[in-house]
């Protein structure tokens, strides 16, 4: 892809310039966002690969026990990654340990949108491992906080999402008439 290109071009040029062994926080997001690239692109292992290196160089910049947002970043697209790719207990793993990161960077029980991001991804993590009541329970908590950051009655993506991705593990619960509702709060967001 043009992306992966354009990534491998500018990881290049930004080791000519720090050097091949530096650690620099350019290098390392330019390291996430190739993850990210080769896992739209399905290919998961390059993805998670390109993750682990951005995790170890933000953690060589800021800290092994710091607690800051481009570490919660790599932990969750790397529990993405896992979860793709089919092991949902490793992607809970590295989920929750983004959560527990923002909820110490953000606070406890600040509305913020990467806590309800981690905790939409746990969601459907579970929902994945077929803990559905779990996943709901996650979801409930994201949906939550989405509709506490962006208003109750805001038409957003995020809600749409939440409300979308509550249906589904109502459905997959098997209580298909709720399911539906959510649906349908779900479409009339999008």
């Amino acid at each position: 892809s043009k992306a992966v290109n354009y990534y491998e071009q500018a990881l290049l040029k930004y080791r000519g310039i720090y050097g091949h062994t530096t650690i620099h926080p350019d290098v390392a997001n330019l390291l996430n966002s190739l993850g990210l690239a080769w896992r739209h692109l399905d290919d998961y292992r390059k993805a998670i690969s390109y993750h682990e290196q951005a995790l170890q160089m933000h953690r060589s910049i800021y800290g092994h026990t710091t607690a800051h947002p481009d570490i919660a970043n790599s932990l969750n697209n790397l529990g993405t990654a896992w979860d793709s790719l089919g092991d949902h207990r490793k992607a809970i793993s590295y989920h929750e340990q983004a959560l527990e990161m923002r909820r110490s960077i953000y606070g406890q029980t600040t509305p913020h949108p990467d806590i309800a991001t981690s905790l939409n991804n746990l969601g459907i993590a579970w929902d994945n491992l077929s803990d559905h009541r779990k996943a709901i329970s996650y979801l409930e908590q994201a949906l939550q906080m989405n509709r506490s950051i962006y208003g109750h009655a805001t038409v957003h993506p995020h809600i749409a999402g939440s409300l979308s991705n509550l249906a589904a593990a109502w459905n997959n619960l098997g209580d298909h008439k709720r399911a539906i509702r959510y649906y349908e709060l779900s479409l009339q967001m999008r």
